[in-house]
């Protein structure tokens, strides 16, 4: 069962294939993973969701084993045991479409056995994504399934986490967490934001039955600064932005790897560099369609998870320090956005989030108070958060051009103190360009 401090706390989600390679082979891994395991604690995430590491045999999963490209049950033992002594605990993913074509009927009687396997490992919960899948035949085999999931994993003592498309209340009690990874589709065009705050606000409302957590990008999306910005335009207005958003809701925020910092592909990309061929292929696609070649790598960098897949920059070298060999992506995150500039320089934005989330967990506001909306369109988005005698107001601004802020909002907000604002300037009438405020009343 989920406690109020897992709601408050913040989930990271990584794809080992791209976070750092330990045996210089041009391929992330586990013990890469693990090795750098503490700044992610020292960023103030508790759990980590490991990403795409089940093996693959004749295509098929075996979700028993790990793909030896990244390691080992060894591995990811000893990531489990490292996470004892930094307070982070260790979430599986898993898609239940994968789980129905490995089991088909049987799924019901085989996963207690797996997460048995899994638990002994050390993991501490699972989230399956697109739940929704396990009723595609029959609703009722599929409620039996979760139902199952549900009592096995209440017996093992882990954590489960629901990944579901639609906001519904049907989900009430079905799982410890309902997850939602739909609002970066809702992202359709800059300055375009109306559907992806409305959906925000929804899911907000649903928080009020049971635990909510939701991402702004994961591995199957493109990251957000690459969809908004121009190569051209600042990043780090509009990722304060974000994260002051996704901090400051109700719902528990997950993170994707290299958000922390501003994760962005380089300007020049090689597509005969890079190996991966479901890139390759959207690519491809992309120059069948009659896009050339500039047209359709800007296209792969905005509408598909290419940029979720490029591996971290870990220092300002070629290489990164990534690996020791080129990569398999043939590609690395800007040179100005590694580790070591962002972790050198308290006013980096990796230090940002850091604020927000040591916000997030010393003030029960952000994790178990009220949510109220008070404006909402294709510009802004304004909500109220409130818990016991504290109240704050937060606003948001993702477009590249100023927002008058409405008079009922400027009333409330006139006499109170700002604690945190990604901007030099404040207006309680007017909110600049990519800006993001949070107002105690």
């Amino acid at each position: 069962m989920l406690e109020n401090k897992d709601i408050k706390t913040t989930y990271y989600e990584a794809y080992p294939k791209s976070f750092v390679d330990s045996n210089a082979d041009g391929i992330g891994d586990l013990e890469g993973l693990r090795s750098k395991l503490t700044i992610l604690s020292q960023l103030g995430a508790n759990y980590i969701l490991l990403n795409q590491i089940f093996a693959k045999k004749d295509g098929n999963i075996d979700f028993y084993q790990v793909d030896e490209e990244i390691g080992s049950l060894e591995d990811v033992g000893r990531i489990c045991e490292k996470g004892k002594y930094i307070r982070v605990k260790t979430i599986l993913d898993f898609e239940a479409k994968d789980l129905i074509a490995t089991y088909g009927d049987n799924l019901k009687e085989e996963i207690s056995d797996l997460l048995e396997h899994w638990k002994d490992i050390g993991i501490k919960g699972i989230r399956i994504k697109n739940i929704d899948d396990f009723s595609s035949d029959s609703q009722k085999a599929g409620d039996e399934i979760i139902s199952e999931i549900r009592n096995i994993t209440r017996e093992f003592g882990l954590i489960f986490i629901g990944g579901f498309d639609k906001v519904d209340q049907k989900f009430k009690n079905q799982v410890d967490m309902v997850y939602f990874s739909k609002a970066n589709s809702l992202v359709k065009e800059k300055n375009s934001y109306k559907e992806f705050y409305e959906f925000l606000d929804m899911a907000q409302s649903l928080s009020g039955e049971m635990p909510v957590g939701l991402d702004f990008e994961n591995f199957k999306s493109p990251r957000l600064i690459e969809k908004i910005l121009n190569h051209d335009e600042e990043a780090r207005p509009l990722t304060e932005a974000l994260a002051t958003l996704l901090f400051s809701l109700k719902t528990a925020p997950f993170i994707y790897q290299g958000t922390e910092i501003e994760a962005k592909s380089e300007y020049d990309i090689d597509i005969d560099a890079i190996s991966d061929l479901a890139i390759k292929k959207i690519y491809e696609n992309y120059i069948e369609e009659g896009f050339n070649s500039e047209e359709a790598i800007e296209k792969l960098k905005k509408e598909s998870n290419f940029s979720a897949k490029i591996p971290l920059r870990w220092d300002e070298s070629r290489l990164g320090k990534f690996s020791e060999v080129e990569n398999y992506y043939g590609t690395m995150v800007q040179y100005d956005n590694n580790y070591k500039e962002y972790l050198k320089h308290a006013d980096s934005f990796f230090f940002y989030m850091y604020d927000i989330i040591m916000l997030r967990k010393r003030d029960s506001v952000f994790g178990l108070g009220d949510y109220e909306a008070l404006t909402i369109d294709e510009t802004a988005y304004a909500y109220k958060r409130t818990y016991k005698d504290k109240a704050y107001v937060v606003l948001v601004n993702l477009t590249d051009d100023f927002y008058e802020i409405e008079e009922k909002i400027t009333d409330l907000i006139k006499d109170g103190k700002v604690i945190k604002n990604n901007n030099h300037d404040y207006d309680p009438e007017v909110l600049d360009a990519y800006q993001a405020v949070i107002i105690e009343l």
